[in-house]
């Protein structure tokens, strides 16, 4: 961690907004993932709905590389309900 991401959690400057979670493989492993890159400085995603458009669309292009897609919040804890809407993409 760097220690500007450090200071920001002791400072609770949160950013807010919706991320979408995905697991893909890498060297035989599953490997977690997401976009947009929080620590990275992208701009999060405003609403829920928009970020389970781009999930689902993201899940059609990436068939079988990519799985078990769903929205986390800004906390990257996953949104209310999400395993009503989780993409398996097997």
């Amino acid at each position: 961690m760097k220690y500007l991401e450090a200071l920001g959690i002791i400072n609770k400057t949160e950013k807010s907004g919706f991320m979408v979670s995905f697991e893909r493989v890498e060297g035989g492993f599953l490997v977690g993932d997401h976009f947009p890159d929080k620590h990275g400085g992208e701009e999060l995603i405003q609403t829920e709905k928009e970020a389970w458009e781009l999930a689902r669309k993201f899940a059609d292009k990436a068939k079988y590389k990519c799985i078990n897609i769903y929205v986390i919040d800004s906390s990257f804890s996953p949104v209310p309900d999400y395993k009503i809407q989780k993409i398996v993409n097997r």
